[in-house]
């Protein structure tokens, strides 16, 4: 299928899928905080956390989950969940972008929903690095968590202090984790990062550039991130990297990278570029110097029927996911091969549009990666999404159509959103009484026809109702809206069923006080 490849970028294809890659079982739980509910929304959390969860994909990675806007209950469950994921893998990666701060020399990831008004307030309402940092604990071999989170604290100005000897820091306080684990942050400590002038900050695009670098050790290639966000930012910030490894070399992108032979002088003008690559000890290429062959945009070449009795065309279509937020749709396309451009349109009429290229290179083709994010606007409509790509071979592929329908698909996405979350579905508070809050289940309410709950019981037994689904703000809890149950005072567990809106009914599970 990949033909004429110079040689140079064939090493770093068979390299790159290697066994050493293969046999790793490597996971990463991806998190942008952007709208936040009592500051101004962040501009490029979700972009650059989009960015990072691609490029792991495309360095191998088997589990990669994306997350968005999540609130406190919602990014403790995400980190239960992915302990387990954790336990089972060689590798496990936390990436946040999004607020953080550093209160009493304690550092927090701040959840949309946080409101500290108060000092105290930070242990019920943000979530202690050391939560992640026992989250990614079980893994086998490398434990990673990057935080592009050392932002302004804007909740500095609304805090009451409470405690005159608790400090609220500028950026983050400095971290000593455990042997085996790294924790990097974009900016050190006691400094603040930049979200720059593009879609994505100096320190999400530095780290995605040097992750696809073939035979780039990670120790390197922080050091590498470091110089190139001081280069972008004019040395006003500096990312810093706590912790120590082993001594295993780690690599996201495993592989060699090609350069010239060391020929007599004179001799490697005379050979052509393809014949001076060899396999060399692993050096920090810098992603450009790849990519030799340019872009490829609208293509003008042949085509090939989308359908798998026709030609050589390819077994699978495209597979499309849609994932709503209150910024509108994002449909992530998949791929069943090596692609070199993605384009898409909505109907039949209106032109094709090129969804551009990530700064990743694909060490199949050479090449940089297409962009695999389609944005549609909050009041789109049912229609057929087409999309149509261009095989590392130039040929055009597609159309394929795919059905888009709003309605079915905010709620399945939100069904898939509850079982993921599962572990924050009820939880216990004592305020004035017993509490028992449901507020994921209040938030993500368009995936749900029916909640039963019961109190001290293993079979749920009285039916709670939710406000109606609102498919314009899909996700706000309405004001008028108490998301919780008054319990008596000597209740120890309530248990929980859902009924999904397609019918489907959950399992029973049981939250203890």
């Amino acid at each position: 299928m990949i033909r004429h490849l110079a040689l140079g970028v064939l090493i770093l294809f068979l390299a790159a899928f290697g066994s050493t890659a293969q046999a790793e079982n490597r996971v990463a739980l991806v998190i942008g905080n952007a709208a936040y509910a009592t500051v101004p929304r962040l501009a490029n959390p979700a972009g650059d956390a989009a960015r990072v969860a691609e490029a792991l994909r495309s360095a191998g990675f088997q589990s990669v989950t994306l997350a968005a806007d999540l609130g406190r209950a919602d990014l403790i469950a995400a980190l239960n969940t992915f302990t387990e994921a954790a336990g089972q893998a060689d590798w496990a990666l936390v990436y946040f972008a999004g607020h953080g701060l550093e209160i009493g020399g304690v550092n927090y990831l701040v959840p949309v929903d946080a409101r500290l008004k108060s000092d105290r307030d930070i242990g019920d309402e943000a979530v202690p690095l050391d939560r992640v940092l026992q989250a990614i604990e079980p893994a086998r071999k490398l434990r990673l968590v990057v935080l592009d989170a050392c932002r302004d604290n804007p909740f500095a100005g609304q805090m009451r202090r409470t405690i005159a000897t608790r400090s609220v820091g500028r950026g983050l306080a400095p971290v000593e984790p455990e042997g085996g684990t790294l924790v990097a942050y974009a900016a050190k400590h006691r400094q603040t990062a930049l979200d720059g002038e593009g879609a994505n900050s100096p320190f999400a695009l530095a780290f995605t550039r040097r992750l696809a670098t073939p035979g780039l050790e990670i120790n390197k290639l922080f050091r590498l991130v470091r110089d190139d966000v001081l280069t972008a930012t004019d040395r006003r910030q500096e990312p810093f990297v706590y912790g120590s490894l082993p001594g295993d070399d780690f690599y996201f992108a495993e592989g060699i990278a090609a350069r010239p032979t060391e020929a007599a002088p004179g001799l490697a003008a005379k050979l052509p570029s393809t014949a001076t690559a060899q396999a060399t000890p692993p050096i920090s290429a810098p992603p450009q110097q790849v990519a030799a062959l340019p872009p490829a945009r609208d293509p003008t070449g042949p085509t090939r029927p989308p359908s798998p009795g026709g030609g050589n065309a390819p077994v699978n279509a495209p597979l499309v996911s849609f994932q709503r937020s209150n910024a509108g749709w994002m449909a992530s396309v998949s791929l069943p091969e090596p692609a070199i451009a993605l384009a898409w349109r909505l109907g039949e009429a209106a032109p094709f549009q090129d969804t551009g290229l990530l700064d990743v290179i694909d060490q199949r083709t050479g090449r940089r990666m297409p962009n695999p994010a389609i944005q549609l606007d909050a009041d789109s409509g049912a229609a057929t999404l087409q999309v149509r790509y261009v095989d590392a071979a130039g040929v055009t592929v597609g159309p394929f159509p795919i059905p888009f329908e709003p309605h079915a698909a905010l709620r399945q996405e939100q069904r898939r959103t509850l079982e993921m979350v599962a572990g924050s579905w009820l939880s216990f508070r004592d305020f004035n009484g017993v509490l028992l809050y449901y507020t994921t289940l209040v938030s993500y309410r368009c995936g749900i026809k029916e909640v039963r709950i019961g109190l001290d019981r293993p079979e749920p037994d009285r039916v709670v109702a939710l406000p109606p689904c609102d498919e314009a703000n899909p996700f706000a809890v309405p004001g008028n809206v108490l998301p919780y149950l008054k319990a008596p005072p000597g209740t120890r567990s309530a248990s929980v069923q859902l009924r999904y809106s397609d019918g489907t009914v959950s399992p029973v599970r049981v939250f203890k006080r």
